[in-house]
């Protein structure tokens, strides 16, 4: 099917569940198929009040009750958004153009990103003692949170954990220091507080490189 064709699709599938909500106010999700149309906030489609199917916080899909438009969000879409502040990232895109972390990932997953970095939050992996013993009051075993940070550079996506944490520090060689220098440096909650600092670090860094200098697209 033509692209111009599954933007029609997906244009009457918004009208269609317009007319039919018009009591309610409207929920519009906008796609996008490329780093550049992210930057510029330029979909090149939407849907208004789509099914969203949430297997967890970090696994979600979308449905319309159309086959073909719903293969065309899985296959040809590498974000969505509500907005301009709710993003969720395409695992499929994350598949087919990045390695390291990436097989666990299913479904559109919580992005968070500027015009020099980018990272996910999706489930990270259970341990065994996990899966025999629970990891709650209730003895149930509830995935965790991991940050999952995008390599431009490398095209590789990688869960951050102390070494992963400790090797993008290394261009901040004082934040490495510190963060190395902590007693509970390998708990989650010091890796978060770490992360959050290199994200800032890198952000205002002039000598990092802006996303669309690297994918070029």
């Amino acid at each position: 099917m033509k692209n111009w064709l599954k933007y029609l699709m997906l244009v009457a599938v918004a009208s269609m569940s317009l007319q039919s909500i018009a009591q309610t106010e409207p929920d519009t999700l906008y796609f996008y198929k490329t780093w550049k149309q992210i930057m510029d906030l330029e979909p090149t489609a939407f849907i208004v009040n789509p099914i969203i199917d949430a297997y967890s916080p970090y696994e979600i899909y979308f449905i319309t009750g159309y086959e073909e438009v719903d293969k065309s969000i899985q296959k040809d879409y590498m974000a969505v958004s509500q907005g301009d502040s709710i993003w969720l990232m395409n695992s499929e895109y994350l598949k087919t153009y990045f390695k390291g972390d990436v097989n666990g990932l299913d479904g559109f997953i919580p992005m968070f990103f500027n015009d020099k970095v980018a990272y996910l939050t999706a489930n990270g992996p259970v341990t065994v003692k996990e899966v025999l013993f629970g990891n709650n009051a209730d003895g149930f075993t509830t995935p965790t949170m991991s940050f999952y940070y995008i390599d431009f550079l490398n095209h590789r996506v990688k869960r951050v954990t102390h070494s992963y944490l400790s090797e993008l520090l290394t261009d901040f060689h004082d934040l490495k220091v510190r963060y190395e220098g902590m007693k509970d440096y390998k708990k989650q909650y010091v890796i978060e507080d770490y992360f959050y600092k290199y994200i800032d670090r890198a952000s205002n860094d002039v000598m990092h490189p802006y996303i669309l200098d690297l994918v070029g697209y």
